[in-house]
Parts: structure tokens; C-alpha cells; sequence
């Protein structure tokens, strides 16, 4: 029986349990691909943590459910791993918390992880002296996974425009897109307007890891980028925009008021290329607009990975 590790955030695979370890300590963490983001952090953490035996994974769906909404190990995952150190140092086959004994170093990690340092963690969020950390940290719960439970309203909805390519946004009126050339956060009111429309979230942001998924083309689907870099290029096109939605609004603005406008879109996109504090300022500010139609976008992501399945790609 082969015995393997699978970084489930990254897909990186290993022979051994100690090089996972070296893996997963790595001050650069990975990046998550796209099947990643249905799982919550704690599952993906689970799924890593515990190997496949001839490729199948020795927790099965029905084990993972009581973390689909849970941060609660990935958050305190430091403590975990310096239990599992223990386990693994010491030899010990006898659980730390409840004293039950196992046959096997597998099975005991298994029952730490998906019982007793959960159940722990769960005990003592009530016992605010003993461990406020814990209860904070359930603030930010991920809502990856309650994808689950949102009916799936993307059914005919088709793949979204590539991210190297222009948004579609013919759905704004020209009297909204006038009114943002007078808007002092003109770049993000029409980040925020463009993603009204389904076919332009082609984005998948990863804020904990400063990256993203993008949709780049009917063939290569979904490919990893730098936040930063998906910042960029998004500027760029906001940049592109609003100054064809300059030009096209002469019809209703007095040609006095959009030199100026020209000259703000213009400034804007330059101080942002050039000054490292707006550059960061922006950075959040785009993410965090992404991060609102995070859900939305998976959505769309899956219904394109299901086609693909019914069609035989």
C-alpha cells in the first residue's frame, strides 16, 4: 500500500509526513488554487495533515463536515503542531487530552485533529480568561464554504470575460458613468460598478496569500497571479474605461468640466504607479472590493468546472 501527502491548498505532493512538515513551515506560504477555495481553512489543513493511502484519503466527506465553516485549527495551528511534535518525538500512541491508546501514529493524528483539539478549542471559547485568542480568532470566520448553502443561480451564466481582456460595461448608464467622473474614488466606485455584472467577476482574490485565481481563457480556465499584479492590471483598465467614459459623455457634459476630468483620471493612475503608500492603499482597496464578490465568483468558477465535466473536457 503506497502511502502519500497532499499540500490541498497548493496540490504539491509528498512521499513522506516530514517533508510536508518542511512544507507547510515555510515563511512564504503557498497559494491556493482553485479547487482549493471550496474548502474552509481548516479542511484544507485536515486534508493536508492526513495522507492518502493508494490515493484515497483516509477522512471521508462525512468526517469533514463539522469543519465546513470552521477556521478554529488553522488559526491555532502552531499549538497543533507542536502536539503532533510531541506525538511524533515521544512515539506516544495514547492521546494527550482523553488518554485513549491507538495502534497506530496515523490514527491518533487523525483523532487530534478531528476530535480532541477541536472539541478543546470549542470547550474553552466559553472560558474567556483561558483563551480570548480563540475567540477572537472566531470573529473571521471563512465564508468559502458557505457556498454550500447558497442555490446556485449561475446555471446560464457563461464564462466570465478573460482578465486580460476589457470589462463588459455596457450595463452601466451613461448618466452613472458620467457621475463617476466627478467621484473623488472614481477607480474603485467603478471597480464596484462593474462587478454588478456576473461576467466580469473573473477574479478570485486570495488576501491571506496576496494572490488570486483569474480566469484567463476558454482553454486554460482558471491561472494563479500575484495580487499586485491583478492590481495592476485592474488599474490599468479602470484607467482605459474611464477615459473612453470621458470622451463618450460630451453629449451631456460641458466639455469645460470633462478636461478636467481627463487630467484627475490621469493623475490618479500615475500617483498610484508611482508612490509606494497609494500603491498600497489601492492594493486593499481593489482586494477588498474583490473579496466583497468572492463568493459570486466561485459560483461561477464551479458551474464552469461542472460543464466541463458534462461536456468531457
Amino acid at each position: 500500500m503506497s502511502t502519500t501527502y497532499l499540500c490541498k491548498k497548493c496540490n504539491i505532493r509528498k512521499k513522506h509526513y516530514n517533508d510536508l512538515k518542511k512544507h507547510l513551515y515555510k515563511k512564504k506560504q503557498c497559494s491556493k488554487n482553485l479547487n482549493a477555495f471550496n474548502y474552509s481553512d481548516d479542511q484544507l489543513l485536515i486534508l493536508t495533515l492526513l495522507p492518502y493511502f493508494d490515493n484515497i484519503h483516509c477522512v471521508d466527506e462525512k468526517e469533514l463536515e463539522n469543519f465546513k465553516t470552521s477556521n478554529n485549527l488553522f488559526k491555532n495551528k502552531d499549538k497543533l503542531f507542536n502536539i503532533l511534535e510531541i506525538i511524533d518525538k515521544t512515539k506516544t500512541k495514547k492521546c494527550l487530552y482523553c488518554d485513549k491508546e491507538f495502534s497506530k501514529n496515523i490514527e491518533l493524528r487523525k483523532h487530534i485533529l478531528l476530535s480532541c483539539f477541536y472539541n478543546e478549542l470549542e470547550k474553552n471559547k466559553n472560558d474567556i480568561s483561558k483563551t480570548s485568542t480563540i475567540i477572537n480568532n472566531n470573529i473571521n470566520i471563512g465564508n468559502i464554504n458557505n457556498i454550500n448553502n447558497i442555490t446556485n443561480i449561475y446555471v446560464n451564466v457563461k464564462n466570465p470575460i478573460p482578465f486580460d481582456e476589457d470589462w463588459d460595461i455596457s450595463q452601466i448608464d451613461l448618466e452613472k458613468k458620467t457621475n463617476l467622473l466627478f467621484s473623488k474614488i472614481m477607480y474603485t466606485k467603478l471597480l464596484e460598478e462593474i462587478l454588478k455584472n456576473d461576467i466580469n467577476l473573473n477574479v478570485i482574490i486570495d488576501k491571506d496569500n496576496d494572490s488570486g485565481m483569474v480566469y484567463k481563457n476558454d482553454i486554460d480556465k482558471y491561472i494563479q497571479m500575484k495580487l499586485k499584479d491583478i492590481v495592476d492590471n485592474s488599474m490599468d483598465k479602470l484607467k482605459k474605461h474611464l477615459i473612453n467614459i470621458n470622451e463618450v459623455s460630451s453629449d451631456i457634459c460641458l466639455d469645460d468640466c470633462l478636461l478636467p476630468s481627463k487630467n484627475i483620471i490621469e493623475k490618479k493612475h500615475s500617483e498610484y504607479k508611482t508612490n509606494l503608500k497609494i500603491q498600497k492603499i489601492v492594493n486593499d482597496l481593489v482586494a477588498n472590493i474583490y473579496e466583497t464578490k468572492k463568493n459570486d465568483a466561485i459560483n461561477i468558477s464551479n458551474n464552469i468546472t461542472e460543464q466541463n465535466i458534462v461536456k468531457g473536457f
